[in-house]
C-alpha cells in the first residue's frame, strides 16, 4: 500500500481501508500487526501523514465492531510498546515541511505526533499543504475517538499519552494552543463523552483561543 495508491484526486478509502485489515488480519501476533501499521505509515512519509490519519478514519466509518476492534487492539500494542505510527512535525518555531521534496531531508529540529495529536496541533499551527478547518477536525477526530475507543486498554494508554505530552513543558512539539487542546481531548475522552462531544469540545476550546491576544486581552 503506497501514498500513490492511497492519496488519488478521489482516494478508494473503502480500498485501502479493506487492505489495511486483510493486511493485519493475515498477521499471527499483535507485534507483527504493529508492524504493518508502521510499515504503511512510513510509505506515506512525514508530509503525507494525513493520509494515515484518513486511512484510521476510514477504518472506523466502513469497519463493522470486530474490525473497529482488530484495530484498536492492533493501536494498543503499538501504544504499549512506544511504536504508535507517528509522523515527524517541525519543532513550535521551526518552520513547517515547505523545505521538503519527496527525497528531502528530515527536518532536525522536529517531534514525533501520533494520529490524534496530530489533528490537534494540525488544527493550530500550519503543518500540512492546507489548513484543517472545525469541520474537517470534527469529521476526522470523532472516527479516530470512535477507533480508538472500539479497545478500552488503547483508548486508556491513549488518554495517559495526551496527559504526558500536555504536562511536559520542554518537548517542544506544542504551543499554548495546542497543549490546551490535548488537554481537553484528555479530559472529556476520560470522562466519558461520546467522540463526537469530544472533538467539538476541541473545536470550541481552539475558537475560544483565537479570541485572546497574545497578552490574554480579548481580540477586536
Amino acid at each position: 500500500m503506497n501514498a500513490d495508491r492511497i492519496l488519488k484526486s478521489e482516494p478508494d478509502w473503502f480500498g485501502a481501508a479493506l487492505a489495511l485489515v486483510e493486511g493485519l488480519q493475515g498477521q499471527p501476533t499483535l507485534d507483527r500487526r504493529v508492524d504493518v501499521l508502521e510499515r504503511v505509515c512510513a510509505d506515506l512519509g512525514d508530509a503525507l501523514y494525513p493520509g494515515f490519519a484518513k486511512l484510521l478514519a476510514a477504518v472506523a466509518h466502513f469497519g463493522d465492531p470486530e474490525v473497529k476492534a482488530l484495530v484498536a487492539d492492533t493501536l494498543a500494542q503499538a501504544l504499549l510498546t512506544a511504536r504508535l505510527p507517528a509522523a515527524r512535525v517541525p519543532a513550535w518555531g521551526a518552520g513547517g515541511f515547505s523545505g521538503l521534496g519527496g527525497g528531502g531531508p528530515l527536518l532536525s529540529n522536529s517531534r514525533k505526533v501520533g494520529p490524534l495529536e496530530f489533528l490537534c496541533v494540525w488544527l493550530v499551527r500550519d503543518i500540512a499543504d492546507a489548513p484543517l478547518d472545525a469541520e474537517a477536525f470534527e469529521t476526522a477526530a470523532t472516527y479516530l475517538l470512535d477507533l480508538v475507543g472500539a479497545s478500552p486498554k488503547a483508548a486508556a494508554l491513549y488518554i495517559d499519552k495526551l496527559r504526558a505530552d500536555a504536562s511536559d513543558p520542554t518537548e517542544g512539539l506544542h504551543n499554548a494552543q495546542s497543549r490546551r487542546l490535548i488537554e481537553v481531548l484528555a479530559e472529556r475522552w476520560a470522562a466519558g463523552d461520546p467522540p463526537a462531544e469530544v472533538a467539538r469540545a476541541v473545536t470550541r476550546a481552539a475558537e475560544a483561543d483565537r479570541g485572546v491576544g497574545r497578552f490574554g486581552l480579548p481580540l477586536r
